[in-house]
């Protein structure tokens, strides 16, 4: 079973009157019984080289205080007993972000262990990308439901299709814990736009939940996404990938969302340069960031040579964008545009520490365009 909780957390503790914070471990040398130690260095000046005790807490964990974080943005780090043992998250290594509890607004899970697509891959690569929650679906939903239940880290999507699952089955999986609805026309074969999914749209619009929809050249072309929302204006439409293709047809995805404010663009196999010019095109608001993780196993997010057309990784594209975007914008693509959409909840913080902001509750799409003016 995937673990219920990532092994490395960031925390602001209560009250604190400097930028400092802790970091709380859970992993597998949680248990040793030896002293450990974190290993750590800010905003990719890697490999980590500061070394910070840590201290065992009542409940098994250990804590280290990182004080003078102001200025940094994330830590890269790993776990070391005294005498040589580490916990560096499978060569991947652990990323903790800081002030922003990043989402992932697309990630897979289709077997147990640390295969593509695998259930621990995915738990490897969301720890390497400091992710603190996930948006996971699959076309068999009930594997997704089992690898998900009790992971407080993962929010399912409803995989459907022309072929089913259809409006009441739909309806039942939303009220037990779904968030929306996934369309991939190229793996199931069928046009993006079909009238047959209009009834679980119509479910879709009643329940106020997003769809996200593949985007690729053929039957997922966002021509066709368009078509689909335009048919639904209730439902806010989000394009998978952009486009998954020539980049022709992601200036053509950008064009749709300007035209029409129920579709949202996600940033799958986009470079850091094409997620500025797509939230340039349409605005800080629309643009959700997502790595079609664990696509490429364990590694995915931290993958060399790089995975994103060759050219960078998820990691390198991310800090190239802490460092180009402000505050506000970096943390609407990381986490509040998801969180937001989705209604996805805000972190709980842990005893002592500040409690996250709330976020602002998901009205109805019809109230969202009136609200947009």
């Amino acid at each position: 079973m995937i673990a219920a909780d990532l092994p490395l957390k960031w925390e602001t503790p209560a009250g604190a009157r400097t930028p400092s914070g802790r970091v709380r471990y859970r992993g597998p040398l949680a248990a040793a019984g030896r002293p450990l130690h974190l290993h750590l260095g800010f905003d990719g000046a890697g490999p980590p080289f500061l070394d910070v005790p840590m201290d065992r807490q009542d409940d098994d964990t250990w804590t280290a205080e990182v004080p003078e974080t102001d200025g940094h943005v994330l830590l890269d780090g790993a776990v070391a007993t005294e005498d040589g043992e580490w916990d560096n998250n499978g060569s991947a290594n652990y990323r903790l972000w800081l002030g922003v509890d990043p989402v992932d607004a697309h990630v897979h899970a289709r077997e147990r262990g640390l295969g593509a697509m695998g259930s621990e891959s995915l738990r490897v690569a969301m720890a390497s990308g400091g992710m603190t929650h996930a948006l996971v679906s699959w076309q068999d939903n009930r594997f997704v439901d089992a690898v998900a239940d009790g992971v407080p880290w993962l929010t399912r999507l409803v995989w459907v299709s022309p072929g089913g699952p259809g409006p009441d089955e739909v309806r039942r999986r939303l009220a037990d814990g779904a968030v929306g609805l996934k369309l991939h026309p190229t793996y199931d074969g069928y046009p993006a736009d079909t009238p047959d999914l209009d009834p679980v749209l119509g479910v879709a619009a009643e329940a106020g939940v997003p769809v996200a929809v593949h985007t690729a050249p053929g039957p997922s072309d966002p021509d066709l996404v368009r078509r689909l929302a335009e048919r639904h204006p209730q439902v806010p439409v989000v394009l998978y990938h952009t486009f998954l293709g020539h980049p022709e047809g992601r200036r053509r995805a950008a064009r749709h969302a300007q035209e029409l404010p129920n579709l949202h663009l996600e940033t799958s196999w986009c470079r850091a340069a094409e997620v500025r010019r797509l939230i340039d095109e349409v605005g800080p608001d629309r643009v959700l960031f997502g790595s079609d993780a664990a696509t490429d196993g364990p590694l995915h997010i931290v993958r060399s040579p790089p995975n994103i057309e060759l050219v960078e990784n998820y990691n390198e594209g991310l800090l190239t964008l802490a460092r180009q975007l402000s505050p506000g914008t970096l943390r609407a693509l990381l986490e509040e545009n998801t969180r937001r959409l989705f209604g996805v909840p805000a972190p709980r913080p842990a005893a002592g520490e500040a409690p996250a902001p709330i976020p602002a509750s998901r009205p109805t799409w019809g109230a969202r365009r009136a609200e947009d003016g």
